[in-house]
């Protein structure tokens, strides 16, 4: 009798799952493609994360969010916006034997996001609140108020252009006063053409993505963003060689194989005035199937930051083994 062969097996199922979902999801497209007065949508989404830090120490980062949508159909009499959607995300970073120096070994991200899009109008609320405990202090949390208008709508491209207030933690003070709000431009743009795509958006931090060759068989795919103002080291960035192995068909796009490498920026806010900082390159291998995705990689060439009442100390950090894993489903 043969072996079972794990690897296989595991691969298999990935990609079984990941047909299936697709398919779903295809077909939950298809009826959307009605005249429906109104349509709803509940999107899920769970992701794991692991990195090693040091020794026996490593950090474990469950998250999950919820998204609904609701959307006015084609054709539709409704005098409802064309879309309001609202999501709520949880996230949790465990240090399994803490950051050396503090108590503290767990971490909270909490995120809601909502949008609504009436003709050419936008409008974005968003707050997150992050920390070892979020709730201390009002200086934990970010918020941002948005309206963006569409100035360009075709076939290829699009372009929103507006503006709004975030309430964060500036860092700023006039006479002893902190300011608090500041006033922000808002920018989304997309491209898509038949050599090249790209996206870029910016509310409250700019980030960009963009695909060379998107409808071949190999691709390249980039992002990059930014995690704060300490330049260079704040520089989020994924450069990604893809494989679409899947030529012809439904499928085609919806597995991939890809191999990259990428600069990843963790912050934790142990209190208003520490905070520690990992930021380290990580060269990687993925597998995804639409709607599950497992990345698994090595971190190297990374830096601690840890900043405690306005002074900051930095240190190698050596890296370790890294994996994520993503998954979702749209009802």
């Amino acid at each position: 009798m043969k072996r079972f062969n794990l690897k296989k097996g595991c691969l298999a199922l990935l990609m079984a799952a990941g047909f299936v979902f697709g398919a779903n999801a295809q077909h939950s497209d298809a009826q959307d493609s009605g005249n429906e007065d109104i349509k709803f949508h509940v999107v899920p989404v769970a992701g794991f994360r692991m990195l090693h830090i040091d020794g026996d120490n490593y950090l474990f980062s469950p998250s999950g969010s919820l998204q609904f949508m609701l959307e006015k159909g084609e054709g539709s009499s409704s005098n409802m916006p064309d879309l309001i959607t609202t999501r709520i995300s949880y996230a949790q970073d465990i240090f399994s034997e803490g950051i050396e120096g503090y108590d503290e070994t767990n971490f909270h991200k909490l995120g809601l996001f909502g949008k609504v899009v009436s003709g050419k109008n936008s409008f974005i609320l968003k707050i997150d609140g992050r920390g070892a405990n979020p709730f201390e202090s009002y200086k934990n949390f970010e918020g941002l108020l948005m309206y963006g208008r569409k100035f360009i709508d075709t076939d290829s491209m699009s372009l929103v252009f507006g503006g709004g207030l975030a309430a964060t933690d500036t860092g700023i003070t006039i006479k002893d006063f902190d300011i608090f709000v500041v006033p922000l431009p808002m920018l989304y743009f997309t491209y898509s053409g038949n050599y090249f795509s790209t996206e870029f958006e910016w509310i409250g931090l700019p980030d960009a993505r963009f695909v060379l060759f998107p409808e071949n068989m190999f691709r390249i795919k980039g992002e990059a963003s930014l995690a704060g103002f300490d330049l260079p080291a704040d520089i989020n960035f994924d450069a990604a060689l893809c494989c679409y192995p899947i030529k012809e068909g439904p499928f085609k796009d919806y597995f991939s194989i890809s191999a990259g490498i990428s600069h990843n920026v963790d912050k934790f806010r142990i209190d208003i005035d520490n905070s520690v900082k990992y930021n380290y390159f990580c060269a990687y291998g993925e597998i995804s199937a639409t709607a599950i995705g497992v990345r698994a990689g090595y971190a190297f060439a990374g830096e601690k930051m840890v900043s405690s009442n306005g002074l900051r100390t930095k240190e190698d950090y050596d890296g370790g083994f890294y994996l994520s894993i993503q998954g979702m489903y749209k009802f």
